[in-house]
């Protein structure tokens, strides 16, 4: 299905896309890019409270996504790690089916979206956004026209990386187990049976389509995430743990926050005096 050479192509570009789009926000979008990396949330429950509704380091979507990630990374390590006496990964029903599921739940986890979009919003205006709510409905136009879009509007190779993994019929046929392996006359493919003859919709995919389409998704979350993870090499090379931050407020006013290695978290300035 995927030769190992393949796997490391495809796994280098997505590497190069999220490394360039990173530095390129460090040069040039930094106070943003600091409320990407400390979590910045706006916190809908806080509203008329004491609290205010804008949080850094909010890691409830994080712990959401916890069990997902576990899974993903150990079915990578399982199965995509190609031993030496391994050069390609070869046609297994068993294993074909998890794929689908992993596509299916990493196109519909809405913390791995939150994160994708606020990344395309940054890239796109150079603006971090605090409220993010992801559709129940249509992801399919959120991710294309919205996620998608964003970035390909900055000319940002994440938006080919989308468009090589992510099809909505794969993950709806799934869903609903509208799907088949067909093997007969020499077929190597699995068939959508929801599909209704729209002109957007696949009909069917060769198991070789297919393993593309799942290693560009995988690896896109995975290293999007891991990367996102890693925010305290990112801050050193900034040689300064304070940042300023603007908070959209009805009077947007601006606030410094530190960033404490010894425990990997954000707090605001004026909780720590």
């Amino acid at each position: 299905m995927i030769k190992i050479e393949r796997y490391k192509e495809i796994n280098d570009e997505i590497i190069k896309s999220i490394k360039n789009t990173f530095n390129d926000l460090c040069e040039n979008s930094l106070q943003e890019f600091i409320l990407f990396l400390a979590n910045a949330e706006y916190v809908k429950e806080y509203e008329g409270t004491k609290l205010s509704p804008y949080t850094i380091d909010y890691r409830l979507d994080i712990m959401k996504d916890t069990t997902r990630l576990e899974f993903l990374v150990a079915f990578l390590k399982s199965h995509y790690s190609f031993p030496c006496s391994i050069k390609k990964i070869k046609y297994d029903f068993y294993r074909m089916n998890l794929e689908l599921m992993i596509y299916t739940h990493i196109w519909e986890s809405k913390p791995y979206l939150k994160k994708l979009y606020r990344l395309s919003k940054l890239v796109n205006e150079k603006k971090y956004e605090w409220k993010c709510e992801i559709p129940d409905m249509s992801k399919h136009d959120f991710i294309r026209n919205v996620v998608r879009k964003n970035f390909e509007n900055q000319k940002n190779d994440i938006s080919e990386i989308i468009e090589k993994g992510f099809h909505t019929s794969l993950r709806n046929a799934f869903a609903h187990s509208e799907y088949g392996f067909d093997t007969m006359n020499g077929n190597n493919r699995i068939v959508l049976l929801n599909h209704k003859g729209k002109s957007w919709e696949l009909k069917e995919i060769s198991f070789d389509e297919w393993s593309e389409r799942f290693v560009y998704s995988a690896l896109l979350s995975y290293h999007l995430l891991n990367f996102s993870f890693k925010r305290k090499e990112i801050i050193k090379s900034k040689l300064s743990n304070k940042f300023t931050i603007k908070i959209p407020s009805i009077v947007e006013k601006e606030e410094n926050i530190i960033y404490k290695e010894s425990s990997d978290e954000f707090l605001f300035e004026r909780n720590l005096k």
